[in-house]
């Protein structure tokens, strides 16, 4: 009884860590700049190609960090404590300079530490929690937990009418104090590669069938993988990155836009927050009850709903429900992808969550290049977006059938 007490006290732990990485590296390092952005387009008089030209080169940095990941899947500790520091000085930098070309710098630098943490938080705590997979929430949670924070206190500085840079310095300090849970807790754990610590059944066990448990035992057994479901996971997830990344980017854009000296648009980002760290909760249960492949086909339609709400119905109503509809369902992609990579990757698992890392990466790219290219006409794209959401819901629809068979 001791030792339960013991493990449960350790595996909270390592969920709290995990929350606090993903919250600095993706939650604020990644997308806080969706809420400075409309600030420093009144501040610094940013344009959108501006605006989205530093997008893109964050994504360009994520891209190289998902390539380069797996090179750290024996450090994963190191790699971790490393990508936050970085991010801590990235962000810090971006409000003593008002020149385009070192906010270029910068913002690729946290781009690449922000896929290095996302991997090695999953590395770190999957195998840790496999048999907690409600503290697994926790952990992803720390996603929708970093954009709320970012996007209150973005709230209150616009609302209070001062500078885009007070708030870059402020969120630097706030991930410098999620970044010393990380640099203190994680040491306590090996740092082994996902697949060589045991798998422990999960006292209740998700609904599966037959062939998925066959393949699961085969992954974990060393057998060969069933390479070519993985890979359609990959390239669904990839395609999903460049979905979600036109409302993760734009839309308190989009709601300064339509509200113009209304600081009330800046309301957008911490509903997007909030919507993202409930869903995560709710994950684990939703995955119970449905499995983790229906679970993801449903959130890509409903995120299809939320991209394309703002262009038939440009009002505040539309911008909140769309916030809370894409909010509510990236990072349960997130989880469930990584999950799936856990579960079917074997001892090639690390591997296969920087290639998933590596794919939504790519496709994020295109988001912002789209916008450029299509002259800044953001409504076009995002229809184009919503449609690629749900031919990707159909891929996966078509991978759950032929896993019941």
């Amino acid at each position: 009884m001791q030792t339960d007490s013991v493990n449960d006290r350790h595996r909270i732990g390592v969920a709290l860590a995990g929350l606090a990485g993903l919250a600095l590296a993706v939650g604020i390092g990644r997308f806080a700049y969706t809420a400075i952005l409309p600030m420093m387009q009144a501040d610094q008089g940013l344009s959108l190609a501006d605006g989205s030209w530093l997008a893109l080169v964050n994504l360009v940095g994520y891209l190289i960090g998902g390539l380069t990941a797996a090179r750290f899947r024996h450090q994963p500790v190191f790699c971790a404590r490393l990508a936050t520091g970085l991010i801590v000085v990235s962000m810090a930098l971006m409000a003593f300079t008002d020149q385009l070309w070192w906010w270029t710098v910068l913002r690729l630098m946290t781009g690449m530490a922000s896929a290095w943490v996302m991997v090695m938080i999953s590395i770190l705590c999957l195998p840790e929690l496999y048999a907690r997979p409600a503290l697994l929430g926790w952990v992803f949670s720390g996603v929708g937990t970093g954009i709320t924070l970012g996007g209150l206190i973005c709230l209150g500085l616009v609302a209070a009418n001062l500078s885009s840079s007070l708030a870059w310095v402020i969120l630097a300090l706030i991930c410098a104090a999620l970044g010393s849970v990380v640099w203190h807790r994680f040491p306590n754990i090996a740092s082994k590669p996902i697949a060589s610590k045991p798998i422990a059944p999960s006292a209740h066990p998700p609904k599966t069938n037959l062939t998925d448990a066959n393949t699961a035992h085969n992954a974990r057994a060393g057998h060969d993988l069933d390479q070519p479901r993985l890979w359609r996971l990959v390239i669904c997830y990839g395609l999903y990155g460049f979905g979600y990344i036109l409302p993760a980017t734009y839309l308190p854009a989009q709601a300064r836009v339509l509200l113009q000296e209304s600081w009330i648009y800046s309301l957008a980002w911490p509903v997007f927050g909030v919507a993202a760290a409930v869903s995560t909760l709710l994950a684990a249960a939703l995955a119970h009850r449905f499995g983790r492949l229906p679970t993801w086909i449903g959130a890509h339609v409903l995120m299809a709903i939320g991209v394309v709400l703002p262009v038939f119905s440009a009002n505040l109503v539309a911008i909140v429900l769309a916030a809370m509809a894409v909010g509510g369902t990236f990072v349960v992609i997130t989880l469930l992808a990584m999950q799936e990579a856990q579960r079917h990757g074997g001892q090639q698992a690390p591997i296969w969550m920087a290639r998933l890392t590596t794919a939504f990466a790519t496709g994020q790219l295109f988001g912002p290049l789209f916008v450029m290219g299509m002259g800044e006409r953001l409504s076009l794209s995002l229809l184009l977006a919503a449609g690629v959401l749900l031919m990707t819901a159909g891929v996966l629809f078509k991978q759950w059938r032929l896993d019941k068979k």
